[in-house]
């Protein structure tokens, strides 16, 4: 099991990430809180990185689920805003099943972290039209193998492209270390409980510096065929979010810089994905 020092930069990204649930959003602008996938390797410590957040206020972990089960289960907790952000530690679980019960689940993410939302559910089980669309975001990751056995069922969905790509790898130097940890029983993994805010908070972004995330936008489109726009509101949100981790309330040029290198390190497809 990889020590928690080895993945700190990669804990780093994903706390932003988690921040923006409780960032305030723009709907004219089609602004969302952010979802992800963590995709690689077996052994990497993926699903340890996100077990790590599960604990805290607005998360629901699930380790299997299908749509019928949020619909039912949980759909209170999401209705009244208890269950902001659900965090899936492996998605092979969800979706190696049967292919009519993964497109059901897939549809529901799909509007469940879009600007729209979910506004109507029709099951044979469950008819009811919402008020309030259901709104929300996922964390979630999956081994390079099984990415690139499920992508082109995902990617057709439009599922994929939803979600920010993070990735990451080893150097030889550092899987020594970690075989040695594990020699040695050392074990660090700990739940990271994080400070959020009471309500939504609006952080400002200066124009000057959001046009510094331009540049950024296009490489992270690179791996998807896409042109940058909705990798620059990424970026844009992501910048926002680290200011609201720090307890402030206007984006700076250290958020900028330190998002845009993080970015530049973790945010894509592996190579082994890239076709």
């Amino acid at each position: 099991m990889p020590s928690i020092e080895k993945l700190d930069e990669v804990t780093e990204l994903i706390k932003y990430v988690v921040y923006s649930d409780y960032l305030e959003l723009d709907e004219k602008k089609k602004e969302v809180a952010l979802s992800a996938l963590i995709i690689a390797r077996i052994e990497s410590g993926k699903t340890s990185v996100v077990e790590r957040f599960s604990k805290n206020d607005g998360i629901l972990r699930v380790g299997d689920i299908t749509a019928y089960g949020l619909e039912t289960v949980y759909i209170e907790e999401i209705k009244s805003g208890s269950v902001k952000r659900i965090i899936i530690p492996d998605l092979i679980n969800p979706v190696n099943r049967k292919q009519e019960t993964v497109n059901s689940l897939i549809t529901f993410f799909n509007s469940y972290i879009s600007w729209e939302g979910v506004g109507s559910i029709a099951t044979y089980a469950l008819q009811l039209k919402l008020d309030t669309p259901l709104k929300g975001s996922i964390l979630t990751t999956i081994a390079i193998q099984d990415y690139i056995k499920m992508e082109s069922r995902l990617a057709a969905v439009g599922f994929i492209s939803r979600l920010i790509p993070i990735t990451y790898n080893y150097t030889q130097r550092a899987v020594e270390e970690i075989l040695l940890d594990i020699a040695d029983g050392k074990d660090d993994w700990k739940d990271l409980l994080l400070k959020f805010p009471d309500g939504k908070v609006n952080v400002e972004l200066p124009a000057e510096l959001a046009r510094q995330l331009i540049p950024a936008s296009e490489h992270i489109a690179k791996y998807s065929g896409a042109y940058g726009m909705r990798a620059l509101k990424q970026l844009m949100t992501l910048v926002r979010c680290k200011a609201l981790s720090e307890d402030r309330m206007v984006v700076t040029q250290e958020d900028v810089d330190r998002v845009i290198y993080l970015a530049g390190r973790f945010i894509k497809i592996p190579d082994e994905c890239v076709r």
